[in-house]
């Protein structure tokens, strides 16, 4: 098992994430805990990857100022159940992205493996639980060196250069995020 914790720098949150190595790939279970326009919330995600970082199921709940949002999606061949519905836009998504932590930055990271100066364009489902947001993504890497990536959001024409760990774990996300243990 390996327990991270990390910082959020925009939304004033901590995150504390366990990653675990399974038969099958792995399980991460994470608690986030922030302010999002001066309300206080709590979100827990657990997502289930094969042993190549593609996501194969997750479960996102949430909650501020009394309110509870919960989302859940589910890997069926290439499609994706969400919240027990499929959902053709999302038809072979290898990832998601929840946009209040960098752990979903380090699945794409991890899984395509890329080599230096090699980048990829790949779909996400995009979740944004504390803004009611699930939506169809595009987002780019490519890796710069043995311990940095080029991160473009294909959609905003946002960009990043994002340092891992020797695990391959986000480490700074510049202006996001810190991985402080």
């Amino acid at each position: 098992m390996k327990m991270l914790l990390w910082r959020g720098l925009i939304n004033k949150s901590w995150e504390h994430c366990k990653i675990d190595t399974v038969e099958s790939g792995f399980k991460i279970a994470s608690e986030i805990v922030g302010n999002h326009d001066n309300n206080t919330y709590t979100v827990n995600y657990l997502i289930s990857t094969d042993d190549q970082w593609n996501v194969q199921d997750f479960e996102i709940s949430c909650e501020m100022e009394g309110q509870r949002k919960q989302v859940y999606g589910k890997k069926n061949g290439s499609n994706w159940l969400i919240n027990g519905q499929v959902v053709a836009t999302f038809e072979d998504f290898k990832y998601i992205y929840i946009a209040i932590t960098p752990l979903t930055n380090t699945l794409p990271i991890k899984g395509l493996a890329l080599h230096v100066d090699e980048s990829q364009i790949i779909d996400v489902i995009y979740i944004d639980i504390l803004n009611d947001e699930i939506k169809p993504f595009k987002q780019k890497y490519t890796k710069l060196s043995k311990e940095r990536y080029h991160y473009e959001n294909m959609e905003t024409d946002f960009a990043s250069s994002i340092l891992i760990d020797r695990n391959g774990m986000v480490k700074t996300y510049p202006g996001l995020f810190e991985l402080v243990a």
